[in-house]
């Protein structure tokens, strides 16, 4: 379990002590707060013996935000409280609290952050871990550090850590408590105004929470960044990646012991291999209207299962602003998973996702949100398919800044 109350106080110290030695900076704060009205025809998507839902929850956000000649610092606290008990509603409670820090200097900058979070499980658009909707309970903690090397050359690294808890699921894809450790080195080269170059690594460790399963994932990755015009560019990166598994369980031998033939429980462990090719492609139009950007990517990530999901994702998203006061959003994403269990076996699943929303300056501090999404998942073989649809509708009221 997360302690909120030793979470919450070490926030406070931080802010503390980032404050003292800054007494020239500006704090300042924006509150925002909604109501949200939610209809979903399968909320916790199952697949057998369910009915559409219909909620209401109140959405607070508190962002404080300290401001200096080169340091910064912001604090989030956010939070949605809704009329279903649970966690298997699309609007069901949720806390999180985040924080950052970061310092500029001449050639670079440090940033530090930390975030704990109690949520649902499908609080991701049921991408990461859906099919259970249990309560979730993350911790995390990054650290990034840039560095300019030369005109040209550049360093950044980037070391995170995250741990994640979850309640006891009652559906049948059973989810697993983790940490998840990372390192991520990376050199960079500006070739010319409109070409880049990168060449990354990165190191990972997974575990489960009761020690039963471990993965060890490394990776290589050389990537090129192109600026074809001022709306349009290209990111890529493409490398190899290899992970190594290990399942610890005990099991009962007959042995020949003092007291003769006798049955005992004797660790066993097993271990295997993941090996293929990574890569991460990213093309965006960044207009005055219209934005657009169109991703595809192949990786090993950290999902909630017995070891590291083996993962290919592809979205396209677009936001395009109509009026001074009315923009349209819309996202399509596919995603194809291999999620591992506790026998060793990896069981298929297959998401797809579309959204559209539009958002509706009424006034100058209020908006209004609808939306439409449709989530479909193909699980296991025989396959199981549930699918879910939703429309949600928001007014939100966000305020002045305040300084203090």
């Amino acid at each position: 379990m997360i302690s909120c109350r030793r979470a919450t106080t070490c926030a406070v110290a931080l802010v503390v002590s980032m404050s003292s030695p800054c007494r020239a900076g500006v704090w300042s704060a924006e509150p925002f707060t909604a109501i949200v009205g939610d209809y979903s025809t399968n909320p916790g998507l199952q697949a057998t013996r369910y009915s559409a839902e219909t909620h209401a929850a109140l959405v607070v956000d508190a962002p404080i935000t300290y401001s200096a000649d080169a340091i910064s610092f912001s604090l989030l606290p956010r939070f949605r409280v809704g009329d279903s008990k649970g966690y298997s509603s699309t609007a069901s409670d949720y806390e999180h609290l985040d924080s950052k820090w970061e310092q500029d200097t001449e050639r670079g900058s440090f940033s530090a952050s930390a975030g704990i979070a109690r949520d649902s499980s499908l609080y991701k658009d049921y991408v990461l871990n859906g099919f259970a909707g249990v309560r979730r309970q993350g911790l995390s903690a990054d650290i990034d550090w840039k560095r300019q090397l030369s005109e040209r050359f550049s360093f950044d690294t980037d070391a995170n850590y995250s741990r994640v808890r979850y309640a006891v699921s009652g559906t049948a894809s059973a989810l697993n408590d983790y940490t998840y450790t990372s390192v991520a080195p990376a050199f960079s080269w500006l070739e010319a105004e409109k070409n880049k170059f990168t060449a990354s690594a990165s190191a990972g460790l997974y575990k489960s929470s009761d020690g039963t399963t471990k993965s060890r994932n490394g990776n290589l990755q050389l990537g090129f960044t192109r600026s074809f015009t001022e709306l349009w560019s290209l990111t890529a990166t493409a490398g190899f990646s290899r992970a190594l598994d290990e399942l610890d369980f005990s099991q009962l031998r007959l042995v020949f012991g003092p007291g003769g033939l006798q049955f005992v429980r004797v660790p066993v462990t097993l271990k295997s291999s993941q090996n293929g090719s990574v890569y991460s492609a990213s093309l965006s139009r960044q207009g005055s209207l219209l934005q657009v950007n169109m991703t595809a990517s192949r990786q090993l990530v950290p999902s909630g299962f017995a070891f590291l999901s083996r993962q290919r994702s592809y979205e396209v998203s677009a936001n395009y602003q109509l009026t001074e006061r009315w923009n349209v959003n819309g996202d399509a994403r596919y995603l194809k998973s291999e999620d591992p269990s506790n026998r060793g076996v990896f069981v298929d699943r297959t998401v797809r996702v579309g959204a559209l929303s539009s958002t509706w300056r009424w006034t100058e501090n209020w908006t209004v949100t609808a939306a439409a999404s449709r989530v479909a998942e193909r699980v296991g073989a025989p396959a199981v398919q549930p699918a879910s649809t939703e429309f949600s509708l928001q007014l939100g009221r966000r305020f002045n800044r305040w300084y203090f």
